[in-house]
């Protein structure tokens, strides 16, 4: 049987595309490496634009998002309230989420088929795509969505791999009450250089379990085990267990650091973190991997219309992500990426931020932003940019001589 559409990957940016394919009468065929339900190192903050794309039912979302806080060595807790509607957002496990999205692609007439790990792609001389597996599948037109697993997938077929850093992960086991007292309804970030030089920690609460990891370059079991060691950690954690998926309690994962340049060629296109969409300031990359998916499928679904899916008619799909992600969002997001964690100054900035904005409501809206993703990343770092002498004072005169370079650098970007 040869299908008018394949994806490889069901994650949230593989199950958008396919749902929105399927909405519009395409034969589509969604292979999922993992077993249904799996577990997925991440740490669930799900942003409330997230329900551009479909709203988010009581039940998916564990637990709602109204705030967060925020350490360095020097402060903490730096406590901000997310007001109105678009600040908000959820914390849930990826497991009942990706199941949502792939339930919704199903419901719209998309087939999807778990255990499926594709060893190689074939773009065949009749215009037609072999898929190769355990069995051989047959489409016009393949979506890969594979994240940074697929490396070898994406190279073996001329295509680009982002670059990345990982992250290690463990869920906590904690009853409700107790989160409630002592997390409450925020995410907590921490930005300490001395433990990861380029990356951050967090602690997300969900309903009866806390996700605690790190990411970052060069990222070692040893720089998680010296952040559940943090203080304000160690007491909330004392005593508690880790939860245990697939008969392992700590997880990593590769997090795309930049998209690549050309996420297309003939009949493939590449979506979500193996195009290297995250936001390189928190890393988060759902929203990011399910705009791209969008985008995708509305290509796929021209491209179908016109029975030409060459390169030149994929080209689209790199435009439109340019337009629609790019120039508002990740080309700013690198620039705050710079200055944050290329500039020395890390945790001075947060700081310095972070006072800026106590008597400035513009500030603190653009900097809860920078969380909630309420604000394109282009309007926050104007927000910043139309303020920063204000931080150069703040900083101090060895720290602006400090930084001087790498703001140039960053407005440069």
């Amino acid at each position: 049987m040869t299908y008018d559409l394949i994806i490889v990957g069901g994650g949230p940016g593989g199950a958008t595309a396919a749902k929105i394919a399927a909405e519009h009468n395409a034969n589509v065929l969604v292979l999922e490496a993992a077993e249904e339900g799996r577990y997925k190192c991440c740490a669930g903050g799900i942003p409330i634009r997230n329900e551009e794309f479909s709203p988010i039912p009581n039940g998916v979302g564990d637990r709602e998002i109204t705030g967060g806080v925020l350490f360095t060595p020097k402060n903490g807790p730096m406590e901000f309230e997310a007001s109105g509607k678009n600040n908000k957002g959820y914390c849930m496990f990826r497991t009942d989420f990706d199941k949502f999205l792939l339930d919704n692609a199903q419901d719209a007439g998309a087939q999807v088929i778990y255990r499926v790990r594709v060893k190689r792609i074939e773009l065949a001389k009749d215009k037609g795509v072999k898929v190769i597996g355990m069995e051989e599948y047959q489409s016009k037109c393949v979506i890969l969505a594979t994240g940074l697993g697929g490396a070898q997938l994406q190279r073996s077929l001329g295509l680009e791999v982002p670059p990345m850093v990982g992250g290690i992960q463990a869920e906590i086991s904690v009853p409700e009450s107790n989160i409630d007292e002592e997390f409450g309804n925020r995410v907590w970030e921490f930005f300490d250089r001395d433990l990861i030089d380029h990356g951050i920690g967090w602690v997300f609460p969900k309903s009866q379990a806390l996700s605690i990891g790190v990411l970052g370059k060069g990222i070692k079991m040893s720089h998680f085990n010296a952040f559940l060691k943090n203080p304000f950690i160690k007491e909330k954690i004392e005593g508690r267990k880790m939860k245990t998926f697939g008969g392992r309690k700590v997880w990593a994962a590769p997090i795309p650091d930049r998209m690549i340049a050309n996420p297309y060629r003939d009949r493939v296109m590449v979506i979500g973190d193996a195009c290297g969409t995250a936001d390189p300031i928190l890393y988060e990359g759902i929203y990011q991997a399910r705009l791209s998916g969008k985008i995708a499928a509305e290509v796929f679904i021209q491209a179908l219309g016109e029975e030409d899916f060459g390169e030149s008619s994929l080209a689209r799909y790199n435009e439109l992500l340019l337009n629609n992600l790019y120039e508002e969002d990740l080309r700013y997001s690198y620039k705050f990426h710079h200055l944050l964690y290329h500039s020395g100054l890390l945790e001075r900035i947060i700081e310095a931020a972070y006072s800026m904005a106590q008597d400035d409501p513009e500030m603190m809206q653009s900097t809860i932003a920078l969380f909630t993703g309420s604000e394109t990343r282009k309007h926050s770092w104007e927000v910043m940019m139309s303020r920063k002498w204000k931080l150069i004072k703040f900083l101090g005169l060895k720290n602006s001589i400090k930084l001087l370079p790498t703001l140039l650098h960053a407005v440069s970007i």
